[in-house]
């Protein structure tokens, strides 16, 4: 899966990524709108901090474009009026990359794409589904990805590539099976309906790779991910061929769950999420994920932390991060200077260590929730990776590692490291209260 499934090689790389929709969904929860900080004084901040943070990866999310399809830069006063000119050249100063959103199945009322392609509308149960507004942006009608439309977006993706240096695309919003329209390319006329929409269904991870495979073929520099947190998005083998899977952005909502009141309407906030806020939790549901680690690298399952103080909830999303999810969203600029530098400090000592630790096989103890839980991440032919422990409550953890490890040796507060006869690293880490201990072997 890293080294030989696919020919995208840069899609394996284990770059850290931030990504706008956390603070965009934040603004909006504070009776904003989406897009009210989609603009180019806030993007040149967030890369300012991002930078000290040590992300490599900025994502402008929803709402950096005037119209969907068409998929060019709103250059309004009130967004992006250099055309992003600004942002590539800040990018490149700090030696980071670009990424946009994109929803491939939809097409403005008013752009050249739908005009070219308004014989590829989706159609579901005889109807042509009504246009709605894209976050905010013009209304917009879905096209169907498997047919010959999908030449025509990949040709878009690629003059975004050369115009602005884009190097990540992050798919979004691509329902599984959602059209049984006659004359594309998942049946005709003598299928049912039904066979239509269910060999749609089956097609649809095939052509979204034929996308990804063109685009990377004229720029193999390209990375593409597909956001799979909400329901009715296709999951398999076969995507990752081409590209890698956004596992989880702000997760599940309240209505997701069968929880007593008041907890089961959305708090005054507005927010409907349920592991968004500082602490442990989050990391109890997203390290689930991991749990395909001893298949499939983790780094191809993007998950998003939040760099919120107070410092121990920091700490824990961090500890998470560096198990090979890479990902930050929030509010970045509202983060500390003190948190920014604790960011930084370790995300440096882990980017020595991320190729040892993608390589690894993991070894775990106990699962996320349980009152211990260890992750050893130690690449047997180096020696060097890392052992994250997290503990909830008081108590003293204390752990041999299974493999022999670099004596060169990083770690945080409340942790003692020794070597047995065998090489292995014997770690005794207190806790005084529920939080994490990250251990990097092999940091010089």
């Amino acid at each position: 899966m890293l080294k030989y499934i696919s020919l995208n090689a840069e899609s394996r790389q284990p770059y850290i990524f931030y990504n706008t929709w956390g603070r965009q969904e934040r603004v909006k929860w504070a009776g904003n709108t989406y897009l009210a900080s989609m603009n180019l004084q806030q993007t040149l901040s967030e890369i300012e901090q991002a930078y000290k943070m040590g992300i490599e990866v900025y994502v402008l999310d929803a709402g950096w474009f005037l119209k969907t399809g068409d998929w060019t830069v709103n250059t309004s006063e009130k967004f992006f009026p250099d055309t992003l000119k600004q942002v590539v050249g800040l990018l490149k100063k700090y030696k980071m990359k670009l990424g946009l959103w994109f929803d491939p199945t939809k097409a403005a009322l008013s752009s050249k794409m739908l005009e070219r392609n308004k014989n590829y509308r989706i159609t579901l149960d005889g109807k042509i589904p009504d246009p709605y507004k894209v976050w905010e942006t013009e209304e917009s009608v879905p096209l169907c990805l498997v047919s010959q439309y999908w030449k025509d977006y990949a040709d878009v993706l690629i003059s975004l590539v050369k115009a602005y240096g884009v190097s990540y695309f992050k798919w979004d919003a691509i329902g599984q099976g959602d059209c049984d329209a006659a004359g594309h390319d998942h049946g005709t006329a003598e299928n049912s309906a039904l066979e239509r929409r269910e060999n749609d269904a089956y097609l649809q991870p095939i052509y979204m790779s034929k996308i990804i495979d063109k685009v990377c073929k004229a720029c193999p520099e390209s990375i593409f991910d597909f956001d799979i947190t909400e329901d009715g998005r296709a999951v398999g083998l076969s995507f990752l061929s081409s590209g890698k899977y956004f596992a989880i952005n702000n997760g599940p909502y309240y209505h997701n769950y069968d929880i007593s009141e008041p907890w089961k309407s959305p708090l005054p906030s507005g927010n409907p999420n349920i592991f968004v806020y500082p602490g442990a939790a989050r990391g109890w549901f997203t390290r689930q994920v991991l749990t395909y680690d001893k298949w499939i690298p983790s780094v191809l399952f993007l998950t998003h932390y939040q760099p919120d103080e107070p410092r121990n909830s920091q700490i824990v999303n961090i500890a998470t991060l560096v198990l090979g999810q890479n990902g930050i969203w929030g509010e970045i600029l509202k983060t500390s200077s003190e948190g920014v530098q604790l960011f930084g400090d370790v995300l440096s000592r882990y980017k020595i260590l991320r190729d040892d630790i993608t390589l690894s096989s993991p070894v775990t103890y106990g699962s996320p929730g349980e009152s211990v839980e260890i992750h050893e991440k130690i690449n047997p032919a180096t020696g060097k990776g890392e052992v994250v422990i997290f503990g909830n409550g008081r108590r003293e953890i204390n752990y041999i590692t299974k493999l022999k490890v670099d004596k060169e040796v990083w770690h945080n507060d409340g942790v003692s490291v020794s070597f047995d006869e065998k090489g292995r690293a014997v770690i005794k880490a207190d806790f005084t209260e529920t939080s994490a201990k990250i251990i990097f072997f092999g940091t010089k």
